[in-house]
C-alpha cells in the first residue's frame, strides 16, 4: 500500500467486529482500509457460536459460505452445574421467533470467512500490516505502522474502528480498560482427537462442566477434534500453570470427572495454551473520530459463548453509528452515544446474567466458587456497591439486593430443575428476537 492513505474509515483487527463493520461501511460505499497484523487463517480460540448471532452474519451475505464450509451446526448446548449434579440441556429450537441452530467453529477458518467476506464486499484488507501507534491529538486519528515487508505506512482515515481484539491499541493507549475482578480467571486449554462426544442427538453440544476448582468447556469441532479448556482462579493457578503447563492442565482435567471420563482413549494434539485476565471492559467506547469495537472494548467470561456475538454485534453497531456520521445523518456526539449506550447495554445485561450463573454453582469447600459468590462478593465502596445493585437487579436500593438474589435464585433452581433454559431469568439476551431488535434501532 502507499505511504500515506486518507480512506473513510479505518478498521484495526479483521476478526468478526472489524470484518463486520467493514463489510457494512463498504456495502454503504465508504473508502474502507482493514488494518490486521496477520496472515490469515491464525489460530483463535473461541469456538461456539449462538444462534442469536446468525442474523448478522444474514446482514453482512456471510451465511451461504459459513453454510458450504461444513462446520458442526450446534443445536444447543449442555451444562452440569448447578445445586444438581444431573446435567441439563437447553436448546435454541426453544427459542420463539428464533434458529435452530448456531455453529461450533474453528475460529481461524471461521474468521478467514469473513475476512474474505468483508474483500469481497470492497473493503481493502491488508494483512501483515501491524498499527504501531495510534495518534488521537488532532481532528481525526493517524494511524502508523510497518508491514510484513518492513515499509512504514501511515493512514489517516475520517474515522477509526479500533477491532484489535484484546491487544486493545486505543484502549490501552488511552487507560480506558478495567478489569473485572468477579471473573479474574486464568483458561488452559488445548485439542484431543478421539474424544468421546455427548450422546445421541447431544454430540454436536458444547458441554460446560463445574467441578471444584473452576469449569471446563468441551466443544466438538467438524475437523474431528474436541477443544477442551479449564477456567480457573487466576490468583491460585497462575504462578503453578506458568512453571508446568501440561502436568496443570492434565491436573484440572483428572480432578473433573465429567471431562475425564471423556478423555479416557483420547490423544492430545495441540500445544497448551493459556490466556490471563481476559474480562474486562473499558471507561467509554467511544471520542472524536472512533470508536472501540469487540474485544477492544469489552470482554465476559466465555461460559456462556458470548464472545463472538458480542464483537459481531459491536460491529454492526459501531458502523451503523459510523456510517450515520459520515453520511452527516446524525450529529457525530448523538450517534457515538447511541453505539455505546446499546453496546454497553448488550454487554451489562450479560453481565448480570453470568453473575448469576456464577453465583448458582455453590460448593463450599471450592476456593474458586466460594471466592466468586455474588453474596460474599460484595465490592467494599459505595460507589461500586450502587453500580452492582444496578446491575443485579436494575434499580432499586442496597437493602433490596438479598431479596432480589434469593428470588432470582429461585427462578434458576425451578428452571434446572424442570431442564427448562427457556425459562432462566435473563435468557432473552440469547434470542435471536433482541438481536433483531437491537439490529433495528
Amino acid at each position: 500500500m502507499s505511504v500515506t492513505r486518507v480512506p473513510d474509515v479505518a478498521v484495526i483487527g479483521g476478526g468478526p467486529a472489524g470484518s463486520v463493520a467493514a463489510t457494512i461501511l463498504a456495502d454503504s460505499g465508504l473508502r474502507v482500509v482493514v488494518l490486521e497484523r496477520e496472515r490469515f487463517p491464525r489460530y483463535h480460540i473461541g469456538e461456539s457460536l449462538l444462534s442469536a448471532t446468525l442474523p448478522i452474519l444474514d446482514a453482512i451475505g456471510a451465511t451461504p459460505r459459513i453454510e458450504a464450509h461444513g462446520f458442526l451446526r450446534k443445536p444447543g448446548g449442555t451444562f452440569q452445574w448447578g445445586r444438581q449434579q444431573e446435567p441439563w440441556s437447553f436448546w435454541f429450537r426453544e427459542d420463539p421467533g428464533g434458529r435452530p441452530h448456531a455453529y461450533q467453529v474453528v475460529r481461524a477458518e471461521f474468521d478467514q470467512l469473513l475476512l474474505e467476506n468483508a474483500r469481497e464486499h470492497g473493503a481493502e484488507v491488508h494483512e501483515e500490516h501491524a498499527v504501531e501507534e495510534i495518534d488521537t491529538s488532532g481532528g481525526t486519528a493517524v494511524l502508523r505502522g510497518v508491514a510484513a515487508d518492513g515499509a512504514a505506512f501511515e493512514v489517516a482515515p475520517r474515522f477509526l474502528i479500533d477491532a484489535s481484539g484484546q491487544r486493545a491499541l486505543l484502549g490501552r493507549a488511552l487507560g480506558l480498560r478495567r478489569f473485572n475482578e468477579f471473573f479474574k480467571n486464568l483458561a488452559i486449554f488445548a485439542y484431543f482427537r478421539g474424544a468421546e462426544r455427548l450422546p445421541g442427538e447431544l454430540r454436536n453440544h458444547i458441554l460446560s462442566a463445574a467441578f471444584g476448582d473452576g469449569w471446563f468447556w468441551y466443544i466438538p469441532l467438524h475437523d474431528h477434534t474436541m477443544s477442551v479448556g479449564a477456567v480457573v482462579d487466576v490468583r491460585r493457578w497462575d504462578r503453578v500453570a506458568a512453571e508446568d503447563p501440561e502436568a496443570t492442565y492434565r491436573g484440572l482435567v483428572a480432578r473433573c470427572p465429567a471431562i475425564a471420563e471423556r478423555l479416557r482413549h483420547a490423544t492430545l494434539v495441540s500445544p497448551i495454551r493459556m490466556i490471563r485476565d481476559y474480562s474486562y471492559d473499558s471507561t467509554r467506547f467511544s471520542g472524536r473520530g472512533w470508536l472501540l469495537a469487540g474485544d477492544a472494548a469489552c470482554f465476559i467470561d466465555p461460559v456462556f459463548s458470548t464472545g463472538v456475538h458480542l464483537a459481531s454485534l459491536s460491529g454492526f453497531l459501531g458502523a451503523r453509528a459510523v456510517r450515520s456520521v459520515l453520511r452527516g445523518e446524525t450529529p457525530e456526539a448523538d450517534a457515538l452515544a447511541a453505539y455505546d449506550q446499546a453496546y454497553r447495554g448488550a454487554f451489562e445485561r450479560y453481565l448480570r446474567f453470568l453473575y448469576f450463573f456464577y453465583d448458582h454453582n455453590t460448593d463450599p469447600d471450592s476456593y474458586f466458587w466460594t471466592a466468586r459468590s455474588t453474596l460474599a462478593h460484595v465490592p467494599a465502596d459505595l460507589d461500586a456497591r450502587t453500580a452492582f445493585v444496578r446491575l443485579m437487579s436494575g434499580g432499586g436500593d442496597w437493602d433490596a439486593l438479598p431479596g432480589v438474589i434469593e428470588r432470582e435464585h429461585e427462578r434458576w433452581d425451578d428452571a434446572i430443575r424442570r431442564s427448562r433454559a427457556s425459562a432462566l431469568p435473563g435468557n432473552e439476551l440469547l434470542r435471536v428476537r433482541t438481536t433483531e431488535r437491537l439490529m433495528k434501532e
